[in-house]
């Protein structure tokens, strides 16, 4: 760990079990309590949401006592997530550079749903790639490292054939109908 007062700082916190208890605590009790108001909203008063949500909180909270991993997995997610959002903004800024409009990838209806299956593609990757993968070792149904390349391949292919074969893209016409413009 760095020296100085940040290094003491994190060490400090970590030694006093911030985030190995405090924090899931603290994040599951937003989420549940999210959840609940979105999903009940007047059918059950806040006071009640508040107290369902703060009752799973400390089951979180015993559950990361028993798995110190929890602070790992969490570390990695969260500095997976930094790295990848980085990129992205990279990509969107060098787009932007070029004259390429990123509101032309949420236009339409179709768009949008391959702008969700492209986060939620990376979701999962970042998800299993924090320390998750243990989840999809159930036997008889391991992924080996080549399984998930041809299937990253392919999802490419996909998603490049669809723009191919848009009207947008330019794609999706015949010989003679291009000779014509």
């Amino acid at each position: 760990m760095a020296d100085g007062i940040f290094g003491t700082l994190v060490q400090n916190m970590s030694r006093l079990g911030f985030f190995q208890f405090l924090f899931p605590f603290l994040l599951a009790l937003a989420i549940i309590y999210g959840l609940l108001t979105f999903a009940l909203k007047d059918r059950l008063p806040k006071s009640a949401m508040a107290l369902i949500s703060l009752i799973l909180a400390f089951f979180v909270m015993i559950y990361s006592s028993w798995n110190v991993m929890i602070v790992n997995f969490f570390a990695q997610l969260t500095g997976t997530w930094l790295v990848v959002a980085t990129g992205l903004l990279f990509i969107v800024l060098l787009l932007a550079i070029v004259g390429f409009d990123v509101k032309t990838l949420t236009e339409g209806k179709l768009s949008k749903w391959v702008l969700v299956l492209l986060l939620v593609g990376i979701g999962i990757i970042l998800f299993f790639g924090a320390g998750a993968a243990w989840l999809i070792n159930i036997p008889g149904f391991a992924f080996s490292s080549d399984l998930w390349t041809v299937l990253f391949f392919i999802v490419i292919l996909a998603v490049v054939l669809y723009f191919l074969g848009t009207e947008g893209g330019k794609g999706g016409g015949t010989a003679g109908e291009a000779k014509k413009s």
